[in-house]
């Protein structure tokens, strides 16, 4: 999984808020109150304290709503606020894997846009909250009611964006997650396509303001990252992670709590595209000291990403011979990535079924716990053969190398020993 979905200005953080709420917004939001309990939702999701954003957007809601009765102009903007802050509480609930309430919030969000008129000041939020809804639905396993609330999202932000130009940033950011999404159906072409177009974007909006726009930036250019390993062009994939890192370790020494993660994600990828095994292990190892650290302060908060980037230091132990090692951190990647799959079956089936094999995969080269391997891999093809079913384009191959590796196992394994 080393990759976030975006979030606000890119959707929830799975990479942090932005001109969605930033820009916008301020056109919309009621004076007064409203307003500073506004301004204040959107300072907490962006400085990463979401838990609360939660209690702030919550509150914020509630005062928001008793403004929105009627049909005159102000309730309308009050309306438009609303939409804007269940966005935000929608972005602070993904960060903290409550995907179901994520669903809820945005739901309730889009039902607000779609009762108003598509015109300002409703078009903005209503594409705000289009984007929030594919995330929530692409964190719940969703893929394919993802790809088109997501592109439905796409084609406002294009109107908003040839009206104003104050509205590329949001253009940017749902082109990057609709690249998210499509890749998550195996139609890495278009997400390739629409994965470049938003890192153009951001790259003359960061030629504008560098401050506003290198988060989105480094996001886009993580994400542009795997789309171009996904078709193979992996000298030009290994160029765009390396600078994905040192954007990333830009932003993080300048505010560490909300920026860290983000590093340590595009550190994973790095250790997927570099050549050089060391340089693997070192990007690999970076990440997970990160992942220590914050999972001891949020425990559970980044269970999922904690798993995926055991399971490539495990790869990078592997590579260099290290079987033993690399087995020790497997068992404890399949252990995290169970909790996660416990908390979102759906969407972390594919997670799990991936770590199950690799556990599987260490200990047939490595010679060890071999009838362990062989109940990982069994346990890794019955889950494959169902995402196969669902989205072959993404899980056909894979399920055909476990099948291989499951045959492997259970030829090397005593019968009286097989599970």
């Amino acid at each position: 999984m080393s990759e976030e979905i975006p979030g606000a200005e890119q959707p929830p953080p799975q990479d942090g808020p932005s001109d969605a709420v930033a820009g916008p917004s301020d056109r919309v939001a009621p004076s007064g109150t409203a307003q500073a309990a506004f301004e204040r939702c959107a300072r907490l999701v962006l400085a990463g304290r979401y838990e609360e954003a939660l209690t702030a957007t919550e509150e914020t809601a509630a005062l928001l709503r008793g403004h929105t009765a009627g049909s005159r102009p102000a309730n309308r903007e009050a309306a438009a606020a609303l939409a804007y802050v269940l966005v935000l509480r929608c972005e602070a609930l993904a960060k903290l894997g409550r995907w179901d309430e994520c669903l809820r919030t945005a739901s309730e969000a889009v039902d607000l846009g779609r009762g108003q008129a598509v015109t300002a000041p409703f078009t903005a939020p209503l594409g705000a909250t289009l984007l929030g809804l594919g995330t929530a639905l692409w964190g719940l396993g969703r893929p394919q009611e993802a790809v088109a609330v997501t592109r439905e999202s796409v084609d406002l932000h294009r109107q908003l964006a040839r009206a104003d130009h104050a509205f590329r940033p949001q253009l940017a950011n749902a082109l990057s997650q609709l690249g998210v999404v499509l890749s998550r159906l195996g139609r890495h072409a278009e997400a390739l396509d629409v994965t470049k177009e938003s890192v153009t974007l951001y790259r003359r909006l960061v030629a504008v303001d560098q401050a506003v726009h290198t988060h989105g930036l480094a996001q886009a250019v993580n994400n542009l990252a795997r789309r171009q390993s996904a078709r193979n062009q992996h000298r030009r994939a290994l160029r765009s992670i390396q600078e994905a890192v040192a954007l990333y370790r830009r932003l993080a020494a300048a505010s560490p709590a909300v920026h860290r993660r983000d590093l340590a994600m595009a550190l994973g990828n790095a250790a997927r595209m570099h050549n050089g095994r060391a340089e693997s292990l070192a990007a690999v190892a970076e990440a997970v000291a990160i992942l220590e650290e914050l999972d001891r302060a949020e425990p559970g908060v980044h269970g999922g990403l904690f798993a995926d980037s055991l399971s490539l230091h495990a790869a990078a132990l592997a590579d260099l011979g290290r079987f033993r090692e690399a087995a020790e951190v497997t068992t404890r990647a399949v252990a995290m990535m169970r909790e996660q799959a416990a908390l979102n079956p759906v969407a972390r089936r594919g997670d799990l079924a991936l770590a199950l094999a690799f556990h599987a995969r260490v200990r047939a080269e490595a010679g060890l716990d071999l009838a362990g391997g062989l109940a990982a891999a069994t346990e890794a093809v019955a889950l494959m053969r169902v995402l196969a079913a669902e989205i072959p384009a993404l899980y056909t191959s894979p399920l055909a190398e476990v099948v291989a590796l499951e045959s492997r196992l259970r030829a090397a394994v005593p019968r009286r020993d097989a599970p």
